[in-house]
């Protein structure tokens, strides 16, 4: 298949999603229609991450024939750069953004407009074409923008436009995702498959049934937000905003995201994170097993209960525990396998995951099929905005909110498996 075609295909998919994210915002939807649809999201995934190889690996060859490459025609110079993608952090599309130059040239006053700083993943965003042309002016050329000087003081990077580098992965970007527009989301829940495929035993007579077990579920799409107070300077400062938005506030969403997707209580505006959803927890060690040893045995109890699992989220500490056992020859006992996306461990993606540990110190090794187990529905992504709050003004502070929404909703308990690797250490009364 060529990629023109799979990008066809993808828009496609795209579009039946989006229709049927309306169905079930109606009600509830037949079962058959929600594995379609779950079987549809699982089809654009892979095509997506087909598309986006493509055009990493022809960015590269297009970095490799520009060594001594005698300069293009302006016209067609034009043409590539339209083709080029730029890629903005939440910090840099902020400051750039017309509702925060608007804010700036009405005195500071108020509220600014709402933006959108990034997509899904968290991942910087990527611009094209006449969008990219703006922000490349906004961002680092004495062009005025909105009757002011150059937002960002001028510095110029030879390397501005670059394709994106493989990223290491995290927790967040192994579930599936789909967008929402609303704030209640209907989903499908299964529970159980009982197979029924079998001989028949002479003409006319019964043959067997499969049984699948669906319940409708509802999952409420929830707030995370983060405040940060700024001195007014900083509102001018565009490089120390970028800094600020970028290095602090969207990283602490991204992190208390994490955490919620893991362990959140589901009340008080939390996400039910996966722990509390009650997912099978591993329950066949062996006496004097190690981590490496338990990480294989549940990928076997997945694997036999019809899971292909996708990745292994486990702590650093617990990582770092299997990359130095030794045996008794006192060698190192794991080869590490390291690819461009980080480590793998007995064929599977490893994820290292702060949040693997909870406040209370209890510390979790899990491993399943991360994408149709479970699915991140994006309302909005990172939103930010400035203004006075309190008693911002006599301070001469501003304050600086980002919010990220979504929902969260784990529609196969059985594609994962957990073992605890620490509990915390009993007090002495």
């Amino acid at each position: 298949m060529s990629i023109e075609q799979k990008r066809r295909d993808l828009a496609a998919l795209y579009r039946e999603l989006e229709a049927g994210q309306k169905e079930m915002e109606a009600g509830p939807i037949p079962q058959n229609r929600g594995e379609e649809l779950d079987q549809k999201a699982k089809e654009a995934e892979t095509l997506q991450t087909e598309v986006e190889q493509y055009e990493r690996i022809s960015g590269l060859a297009a970095n490799g024939k520009r060594m001594g490459h005698v300069p293009l025609p302006r016209d067609e110079r034009e043409a590539k750069a339209e083709q080029s993608v730029i890629r903005a952090t939440p910090g840099e599309l902020f400051v750039a953004s017309q509702e925060f130059q608007t804010y700036k040239s009405n005195g500071k006053q108020g509220w600014s407009g709402k933006v959108d700083v990034s997509n899904l993943n968290g991942r910087p965003v990527g611009l094209k074409g006449e969008a990219a042309t703006r922000f490349m002016e906004a961002k680092t050329n004495a062009i005025p923008v909105l009757g002011t000087d150059a937002i960002i003081p001028f510095d110029r990077d030879p390397e501005v436009v670059r394709f994106e580098e493989p990223e290491i992965l995290n927790l967040r970007q192994l579930f599936g995702s789909l967008p929402t527009t609303s704030d209640t989301v209907h989903y499908v829940r299964h529970s159980a498959t009982n197979r029924g495929a079998a001989a028949q035993d002479g003409r006319g007579a019964a043959k067997g049934y499969l049984s699948v077990e669906f319940a409708p579920a509802t999952t409420p799409v929830q707030t995370i937000p983060v405040l940060s107070k700024i001195a007014e300077q900083d509102i001018d400062d565009a490089a120390r905003l970028v800094q600020i938005i970028n290095g602090e506030m969207d990283l602490d969403i991204r992190v208390e995201t994490e955490r919620q997707l893991l362990w959140g209580s589901g009340d008080d505006g939390e996400l039910e994170g996966i722990f509390e959803v009650g997912v099978p927890e591993f329950d066949r060690a062996q006496q004097d097993d190690t981590l490496i040893d338990t990480v294989r045995r549940m990928r076997t109890d997945l694997r036999v209960n019809r899971v292909i699992p996708t990745a292994l989220a486990i702590h650093p500490l617990d990582w770092e525990e299997i990359e130095l056992e030794k045996g008794s020859d006192d060698r190192y006992v794991w080869a590490v396998i390291q690819t461009v996306a980080g480590p793998r461990i007995w064929s599977l993606p490893v994820v290292e995951v702060d949040s693997m540990e909870n406040e209370d110190g209890v510390r979790r090794m899990l491993m399943g099929d991360f994408t149709r187990g479970a699915t991140v529905y994006d309302r909005n992504m990172v939103r930010l905005a400035v203004g006075y709050v309190n008693d911002d003004f006599e301070k001469n502070l501003r304050t600086l909110r980002a919010e990220q929404r979504l929902a969260f909703a784990v529609k196969r308990d059985y594609a994962f498996s957990f073992t605890e690797t620490a509990t915390p250490t009993p007090t002495a009364s």
